[in-house]
């Protein structure tokens, strides 16, 4: 019977080291599906669909989802769809549906301008931007855009946000101004 007791208090006492354990096990485990972003991204959609127009869409949509949503019926007659149809939209995508004469559908992916873009409060980005795109931002003129443009070609066609403080003409103030839109 003594026996028994000791068997039992030594199990009672040994449970909860064993369930911390079992815990710290349970909270360092990988998650078997990676997480589901509920981020909410702006869409464009035009051509040949029944409501073009701005889509608010979860930043895991493809393109072909926007284009389905935008025919209503969720049809598009195209059994040989592009590539570009079964790619994830980014913030600020610009989706063009053009209906073929033999009854397939092309989608064309493209980015929305700059002055809608800022418009709308979708963040620029500094690397697909053209001359063009940098005049229309506050303070800036035709000579700083072309600046920030040759600045960005002499360092591999990419730069960073922060590299605008290098470019002749953007001082801290300027920059501060600009940031808001990146």
């Amino acid at each position: 019977m003594q026996r028994t007791i000791i068997i039992i208090l030594v199990f009672l006492v040994s449970l909860p080291v064993f369930m911390k354990n079992r815990e710290s096990l349970i909270k360092t485990a990988p998650p078997v599906f990676p997480p589901v972003s509920l981020e909410k991204i702006i869409v464009k959609v035009s051509g040949d669909v029944r409501h073009s127009g701005i889509y608010e869409v979860s930043a895991n949509t493809l393109a072909i989802d926007v284009i389905k949503m935008a025919t209503l019926d969720g049809m598009v007659n195209n059994p040989n769809l592009d590539v570009d149809g079964m790619r994830h939209v980014v913030n600020g995508t610009d989706l063009h549906l053009k209906k073929e004469h033999d009854g397939t559908s092309i989608i064309i992916v493209g980015r929305i301008p700059a002055g809608e873009r800022m418009i709308m409060g979708i963040p620029l980005d500094i690397n697909s931007m053209s001359e063009t795109d940098f005049d229309r931002l506050p303070g800036i003129g035709p000579a700083m855009a072309r600046r920030i443009i040759e600045y960005r070609q002499k360092n591999g066609g990419k730069m960073g946000v922060e590299e605008l403080l290098a470019v002749e003409g953007v001082g801290k103030m300027k920059y501060k101004k600009l940031c808001v839109f990146f």
